[in-house]
């Protein structure tokens, strides 16, 4: 296919009738909303772990678009922002599209703003077993947070804004200076749920929890501009745990970049429906390397995986179509050098055949038996025997005698 008529195809994609739009529809993402229905409804089914993150990821867009973002930090810093709320290995469970005041959010978590209220929205959608441990950043935690996700049976831990801290006296960021890195302060609420710790290392940080206070505490290494050295400071334990298990969502967006689906496009629905197509690949293939560690298998990479899934969707319909049109004439020097290849052919080695994956082999349609001149060895193991049959789809020689179906048994093997 060439560029013109992709590029043509792909100004016709649609996935709903702009036509029959409701007037009284408010979604600002009504165009894309089968894909995205369809995506996180298959997220939701993923199982949740015992740490859970939540963060926001960036779709890349810097076309014109009322709800498009501006993050600082993010390696995308111009886009559609998304609330994810992931495992610790960055398999997304839930997500959630901002929109402004039109964000999608149940209403009995909208008195506790966009952050904290997007956080209890996506974990209620998920059937989260009880002493679930989530994590998120200071745009998402207050202290109303974590009171009401005590009541819930969950657990929270995140860094905090200072301006959110209620009233609670903690000491100041001169006085910890002076008394050097590594100390820490800690502050439990009246209720008995909620501990503010502060520590302070090249700066002071404030994180709250309801699940832990400073606990046990530990040495790390940091490096000091004066002795020119290596330093052991104290760390209180909520810090380590935080930094442990808070990067899922960084995680997942590490992975999407590295083989993310480049468009350009002014078209902002391009973007969202190739990400969520990424976004399914890169959270199947986690799903896949975790199933493969538990059986203690070796497992392919992301690369090797995409080009997997590419060959079976591009032989679901059976044969690829032979290309339409006449040859194209040889010039004399093109049919020289045609001919010095048609006769050095027949000294080189045999072509080898290269075995479909599970998923083209296996999916039981347009398989057809065909037989050829020439004899090849049959390549359902641990058959050795020769054979003048091809298959037309997996393009693999493969025994079909009266005695001997190995056609059969090299299309139904695992």
């Amino acid at each position: 296919m060439n560029f013109n008529r992709f590029s043509r195809l792909r100004s016709f994609v649609h996935l709903v009738d702009n036509t029959s739009k409701d007037p009284d529809n408010l979604d600002r993402l009504w165009k894309v909303r089968p894909v995205i229905d369809i995506v996180q409804k298959k997220t939701q089914t993923i199982s949740p772990s015992e740490h859970l993150s939540c963060d926001e990821q960036m779709v890349p867009f810097t076309g014109n678009l009322d709800i498009k973002q501006y993050i600082r930090g993010k390696p995308c810093l111009w886009g559609i922002k998304i609330f994810v709320l992931c495992n610790a290995d960055g398999r997304v469970l839930s997500f959630e599209i901002y929109q402004g005041k039109k964000t999608n959010m149940a209403e009995e978590y909208k008195s506790f703003g966009l952050g904290a209220g997007m956080v209890l929205n996506l974990a209620g959608r998920l059937q989260l077993v009880e002493f679930t441990k989530l994590y998120f950043d200071n745009f998402f935690t207050s202290l109303a947070l974590l009171e009401r996700l005590s009541e819930m049976g969950l657990y929270g831990t995140g860094t905090i804004r200072s301006n959110r801290l209620q009233g609670a006296r903690l000491d100041t960021d001169s006085d910890m200076k002076k008394r050097g890195r590594g100390l820490f302060c800690e502050v439990v609420a009246s209720s008995g749920y909620t501990c503010l710790v502060k520590w302070m290392d090249n700066r002071s940080v404030i994180l709250a929890s309801n699940m832990i206070g400073s606990g046990a505490v530990n040495k790390v290494r940091r490096w000091c501009k004066q002795t020119k050295a290596y330093l052991q400071v104290d760390q209180p334990q909520v810090v380590s745990l935080y930094n442990q298990y808070m990067g899922g969502v960084d995680k997942i967006d590490q992975i999407l970049s590295y083989y993310r689906t480049f468009i350009r496009s002014k078209k902002w629905t391009m973007r969202l429906i190739f990400h969520m197509v990424d976004l399914s690949i890169c959270n199947s293939w986690l799903e896949y390397v975790a199933d493969r560690k538990a059986k203690a298998e070796r497992s392919m990479d992301l690369l090797s995986f995409r080009m997997e899934i590419t060959e079976a969707l591009t032989s679901a319909e059976g044969m690829t179509p032979r290309r339409r049109g006449r040859p194209r004439s040889l010039t004399s020097s093109e049919e020289d050098e045609h001919e010095n290849v048609d006769e050095s052919a027949s000294r080189k080695r045999k072509m080898k055949f290269q075995r479909p994956c599970s998923a083209v082999k296996n999916d039981a349609f347009s398989h057809w038996p065909q037989k050829v001149k020439g004899q090849s060895r049959c390549k359902n193991s641990p058959c050795v025997l020769k054979t003048r049959t091809m298959c037309l789809k997996c393009n693999v020689p493969l025994c079909l005698e009266e005695d001997k179906n190995c056609f059969k048994e090299f299309h139904i093997k695992k």
